[in-house]
């Protein structure tokens, strides 16, 4: 059942609580202090892929239980491909054996253990997935396909419930001194504080190394779960195994406190995650640049809300919005770049759309542009009356003071023109009100 890690480690872990201290360390502030939420997750996807179903339960909920095995419930009949929306008692069936065997579908309601239902749901296709991703079945899409039933029917034949080649009473009794020795952990009220054993700049850089490996993973993960007919997914998926085992080994390292070992390993992993992604043909200067394209929109929706919050509460916000619309339409096109594999023109437009940006955070409340606006739309507005007009003396309709007020709005405009020149804004504006009246009462005159 474990031999995707070695019975040597395996044992290893298990002699020295290596997997309790470490998971029950990510539930306890000050434990090991600046491990990132990334590496606890990473750890949790360890304990559930290679130690065992049940004893993920055990660690990732931290209720300490013991699931039944397999042969729990009753072998189930798949003839065909589930999937969302599927119903049935296939479906049932196949609930019921996930929640027996560690892959609870959920805790309460319909679907949860004694409760399963026919409909195959987005619960189900969670606890598909995470089955999936124990029993190395990749990309773990959470479609229960031809591949899962294969594993499924050589799991119920062999009596596992993941994998292997140890026998239900081993895994029933390691998973048994597990379950003992996190109970001891969690009992235990002398937990050992790291305290400044992991501060220094060789632990620092580790955990930078750390949190860059796990990165490193996720991306090569996610290529291979995107990319399941690539040429050369296999060596892909071999490098993202050796990727993890190198991550592993400098977790280990690190809470031996042998940060020199835990930074080479943590390397080692970074190198084989991108040889994974290089198989796939996303190489890690797209992944950077595609970094460095979400960072960039990530800052553009911030100054966003910015603006958006500034104009509710009154202030200047039209320049910010103009560059705002320049910035957008750049960052479509350095997406565009990227998918084109254009790098370095990804990264130019990104580095514009970002310039643009700054400036458009630094311009909230710049009342100047709103008074250039402003001045645009009454030249507009002047424009259209003076045409209205044109339109009432052609019929022979009486216009009144109707071209002498527009005469004096024309004037009011091209006075606040040249205060604004001088930077007097509230002269300026003072002006713009003026005209602004005085073309409504010409329209009145017509």
């Amino acid at each position: 059942m474990f031999q995707v890690c070695s019975l040597e480690k395996w044992h290893r872990i298990l002699k020295e609580n290596q997997i309790s201290k470490l998971v029950l360390n990510c539930g306890k502030v000050g434990s090991i202090p600046h491990v990132s939420a990334v590496y606890c997750f990473y750890m949790k996807m360890y304990v559930q892929t290679y130690i065992s179903l049940v004893a993920a339960t055990i660690l990732m909920f931290g209720g300490l239980f013991f699931a039944t095995n397999a042969h729990a419930a009753a072998m189930c009949n798949f003839t065909r491909d589930l999937y969302v929306g599927v119903v049935g008692e296939d479906v049932e069936c196949l609930q019921v054996y996930l929640n027996n065997n560690g892959f609870v579908i959920t805790d309460s309601g319909p679907g949860s253990k004694g409760s399963e239902t026919q409909k195959f749901g987005s619960l189900t296709e969670t606890a598909v997935k995470k089955w999936q991703l124990a029993n190395k079945i990749l990309p773990a899409t959470g479609y229960f396909g031809s591949q899962s039933r294969q594993v499924y029917y050589s799991l119920m034949g062999s009596g596992g419930t993941s994998g292997g080649g140890s026998s239900a009473d081993d895994v029933a009794a390691q998973i048994e001194k597990l379950k003992n020795e996190l109970a001891d952990k969690a009992e235990d009220k002398d937990v050992e504080s790291a305290g400044d054993t992991y501060s220094g700049s060789d632990a620092a850089d580790a955990r930078d190394l750390m949190n860059d490996a796990a990165e490193a993973l996720l991306d090569a993960e996610n290529e291979i779960e995107d990319n399941p007919s690539a040429t050369e997914i296999n060596s892909a998926k071999d490098n993202y195994e050796d990727a993890k085992d190198s991550f592993f080994d400098g977790i280990f390292a690190y809470l031996d406190k042998d940060f020199d070992d835990a930074a080479d390993a943590f390397e080692d992993a970074i190198d084989s995650a991108e040889d994974a992604l290089d198989d796939l043909g996303a190489s890690s200067e797209a992944k950077e640049t595609e970094d460095y394209l979400d960072e960039v929109d990530d800052y553009f929706n911030e100054v966003e809300d910015k603006v958006d919050e500034a104009d509710d509460e009154g202030e200047a916000t039209s320049k910010s919005e103009d560059l705002l619309d320049e910035a957008d339409e750049l960052l479509d096109e350095a997406y565009a770049a990227l998918d084109d594999g254009d790098y370095d023109e990804a990264n130019d437009l990104g580095e514009e759309a970002e310039d643009l940006i700054e400036e458009a955070e630094d311009s909230i409340g710049d009342k100047a542009e709103d008074l250039d606006d402003r001045l645009d739309e009454l030249k507009d507005d002047l424009d259209n009356a003076w045409d209205d007009v044109d339109e009432a003396l052609d019929a022979d309709e009486d216009v009144g003071d109707a071209e002498d007020l527009l005469d004096e709005a024309e004037d009011a405009l091209d006075d606040a023109e040249d205060a604004l020149d001088d930077g007097d804004e509230d002269e300026a504006e003072d002006l713009m009100d003026e005209a602004e009246d005085l073309i409504e009462e010409a329209l009145d005159e017509l």
